[in-house]
């Protein structure tokens, strides 16, 4: 005669030890199903669909709004079915990271990169002149000695890029300092530029002259009396394979080297400094996860560094090994972030404390990306 078992109290799953090896309260395969902390299972919720357009990818969501990708031009996806173009991003097939900072979003793929402010996509960062001004000496009233000259490009909200190299001229006599040329942008956001003017034999530069972005002919005959130049040796974020912030500062993995990561200078998010603002790994990132005091880097190791991007950041190791792309999440209700290893999935918490889920207990495989979706309760 047939006898019926009852199962209840599940502990999981097991998809590495033999059957006989299992007890009854744990499964060997569990799909779209959910172990409570009763040990119940709890079938998950299906879906419908929502928007049917041809390949689009890239999606991201805060809970209160949503965007993806779709034939090389940022979408925001509405809650009634529609969606509407913020702007061109050239991603093509390669798939974008996101970070919120505040009310901003920060995307990056290795052929775009851009900031959604208030529904406008705009550029994250400016592109910096490539070459320094050229020089003449004019009439003026400047002291006789050396001058130092640079350019910088704004946006129309007023983000400054990098400065260009620098240009000098030496004064024989009292004078003036102009212009014979001027880089002018590639980059139609760019409305206006800056050249900034050293003192007689100065090293600090100031701003002379703001001008349009298509001019090359600037006469100065008076010492410059605007601000400080304050973005040299700054360049734009670069390109990335995934983004974090934490100590306001934005983390990037490097697009085209990605056993970099780089970092903006705190608070600036348009700039990162490449002479310092990295580091480097053994291995490529596949994973980068923020906690409140620090950051998560999963490469030939996973790190974690206390204190990140500031002058007295850490770092040790907490696992032996790295992750799956792309699989990281942060928790709902939680400050606890989750991702996906060789091992089965880990959490982790501030203070570099790491927990295994199911260790010794779920292999996933020979996994080389992925997309995590973590549901609140």
């Amino acid at each position: 005669m047939v006898q019926a078992t009852k199962f209840g109290q599940f502990k999981g799953m097991d998809n590495i030890h033999d059957d006989i090896e299992l007890p009854n309260d744990i499964l060997r395969r569990a799909i779209n199903v959910d172990v409570l902390d009763s040990g119940r299972l709890r079938r998950r919720k299906g879906s419908a669909q929502a928007l049917a357009v041809a390949n689009p990818h890239s999606m991201w969501s805060d809970g209160a709004r949503a965007y993806f990708i779709l034939a090389d031009a940022m979408r925001e996806f509405h809650t009634n079915g529609t969606s509407t173009s913020l702007g061109a991003f050239a991603a093509g097939a390669n798939h974008a990271a996101y970070v919120k900072v505040g009310t901003d979003v920060f995307a990056t793929c290795k052929t775009a990169q851009g900031r959604i402010r208030a529904g406008v996509l705009s550029p994250w960062g400016v592109e910096v002149p490539t070459s320094p001004p050229t020089l003449a000496a004019t009439a003026g009233v400047l002291p006789a000695g050396t001058y130092q000259a640079a350019v910088t490009y704004l946006l129309a909200d007023g983000r400054e890029s990098g400065a260009s190299r620098l240009a000098s001229i030496t004064l024989a006599a009292d004078g003036g300092v102009a212009t014979t040329a001027m880089p002018v942008p590639l980059n139609a956001a760019v409305t206006r530029k800056r050249l900034y003017l050293s003192t007689s034999n100065g090293e600090v530069l100031f701003m002379a002259a703001e001008l349009l972005a298509a001019d090359q002919f600037a006469n100065i005959g008076s010492p410059a009396a605007g601000a400080a130049l304050r973005t040299a040796y700054l360049s734009p974020p670069p390109a990335g394979t995934a983004l974090a912030h934490v100590n306001g500062t934005i983390f990037i993995v490097d697009a085209n080297n990605p056993t970099i990561l780089w970092h903006t200078e705190a608070f600036d998010y348009d700039h990162v400094d490449t002479r310092k603002n990295y580091y480097q790994y053994g291995a490529p990132i596949s994973v980068i996860a923020a906690v409140a005091d620090g950051l998560y880097v999963c490469a030939d190791n996973t790190y974690f560094l206390p204190r990140a991007g500031s002058r007295d950041a850490g770092q040790r190791v907490v696992l032996e090994f790295g992750a799956v792309a792309g699989s990281a999440a942060a928790i709902p209700n939680t400050a606890n972030v989750i991702w996906m290893t060789e091992r089965g999935p880990v959490i982790g918490k501030d203070s570099g404390v790491v927990e295994l889920l199911a260790d010794k207990r779920i292999a996933s495989g020979n996994m080389t990306d992925a997309a995590a979706v973590v549901s609140g309760p």
